[in-house]
């Protein structure tokens, strides 16, 4: 038979409330520090916004700022209860009354202080092709403050000063030299934070968690991959814009390759028609009757008839479908005025169709999938060709 356990002695007892004694006062002792360190980054954060906002001037634009603050404050709610997993910074849940500032320029640029104070400019919230878009920048952005980034920086790099360290957050987050830091020393120093791959961790470590907050809000986290995607082939065509922290934070191949594994781990199918115009097959009528369709803002077809509006759309839907899946040139054909994707049919032309085009069936066929073929080109370009 089992013999009942013994009865602790006062020994044990004591023994056992030393024990827990000693792992409460280890867990008050934990959760001061984290307070002392959330207060350290809200203080460092507000006398860092206090300097930038010397610099750069709040944006007027009412209908812009509503939606930024509309869709940050969304996020914020997510980011304040979520715990996720972190690949470089603070693992703690870290919270924040987060601040975000809408300034005005044209720099495609948005930057994150400590403690939550995090500002936009004009220029990359127009950048932004959807709210989806934009929600994935917001979403980066407060990841680098809930990850404490800069304090993981702080730590690592032994060579900045507590003096100097200011001026070199300042200089790494709005991309470039502002005359209070415009200095040989600070430059240095700026490369060397940079050139220690602390931009590359801290970067693909914003967008992972970011992309936890995404797919916990209604908004698509393929906006994400979208928005590097385009930066990064806009900023290889050249410097035709003012790229503010991605002078220093480049986008490419690397980030989006990374984004799309996190999205398949995700398990969240990539619809690129679904955030962004530039892959968007839509329709517009016209005044003569007929319907033309557009793959972002270039013209695949027109086509006529009582029932050319019925028929845009429902090929404006295949359409999306067949290439959202990314195919090769190879897969679209056409046979006696079919449209085919993958041997399935994307639209069909007609006699009208022809007539207003003032051409024939065939030719108005050949011409359609010459459109698609270039469509699917142009796909292939700015997805695959990122350097």
């Amino acid at each position: 038979t089992l013999g009942t356990a013994p009865t602790p002695g006062p020994d044990a007892n004591d023994r056992v409330e030393r024990l827990a004694a000693l792992a409460w006062s280890a867990a008050d002792e934990q959760d001061a520090k984290h307070a002392e360190d959330l207060k350290r980054d809200r203080e460092e954060g507000k006398k860092y916004s206090e300097q930038v906002d010397k610099e750069l001037k709040a944006s007027t634009n009412a209908e812009m700022n509503e939606r930024l603050q509309r869709i940050a404050k969304e996020i914020t709610d997510i980011a304040n209860r979520t715990r996720t997993s972190v690949l470089w910074g603070d693992k703690r849940l870290n919270t924040f009354d987060y601040t975000f500032k809408l300034v005005e320029g044209k720099d495609v640029n948005a930057f994150s202080l400590p403690g939550g104070y995090i500002y936009f400019y004009e220029g990359l919230v127009k950048y932004t092709e959807s709210d989806d878009e934009l929600a994935g920048v917001v979403a980066h952005e407060i990841a680098h403050a809930s990850l404490r980034h800069l304090a993981t920086l702080e730590r690592e790099q032994e060579k900045v000063s507590r003096i100097q360290l200011p001026l070199v957050l300042l200089a790494i987050l709005t991309g470039g030299m502002s005359a209070a830091v415009n200095t040989m020393q600070v430059t240095g120093m700026v490369g060397q934070a940079i050139g220690s791959g602390w931009s590359v961790k801290a970067e693909q470590a914003a967008d992972y968690t970011g992309l936890q907050y995404i797919v916990q809000s209604r908004y698509n986290a393929t906006g994400m991959l979208t928005m590097m995607e385009r930066l990064a082939l806009d900023e290889r065509n050249g410097p035709q814009i003012d790229w503010g922290i991605y002078q220093t934070h480049p986008p490419g191949r690397e980030r989006a390759n990374s984004l799309k594994r996190f999205l398949k781990e995700a398990q969240i199918p990539v619809r690129r028609s679904e955030v962004t115009t530039t892959f968007r097959t839509t329709v517009k009528p016209g005044d003569d009757g007929t319907v033309q369709i557009f793959f972002g803002d270039r013209p695949i077809v027109k086509l006529a008839g009582e029932d050319a509006l019925l028929r845009a759309d429902d090929a404006a839907k295949r359409l999306n479908a067949f290439f959202d899946s990314t195919p090769p040139l190879y897969d679209v054909s056409s046979d006696s005025g079919d449209l085919l994707g993958r041997r399935q049919v994307l639209f069909r032309l007609t006699k009208r169709d022809a007539d207003a085009a003032k051409t024939d069936l065939k030719a108005l066929e050949t011409q359609a999938l010459l459109a698609i073929r270039s469509s699917l080109v142009r796909i292939q370009f700015r997805i695959w060709d990122i350097k």
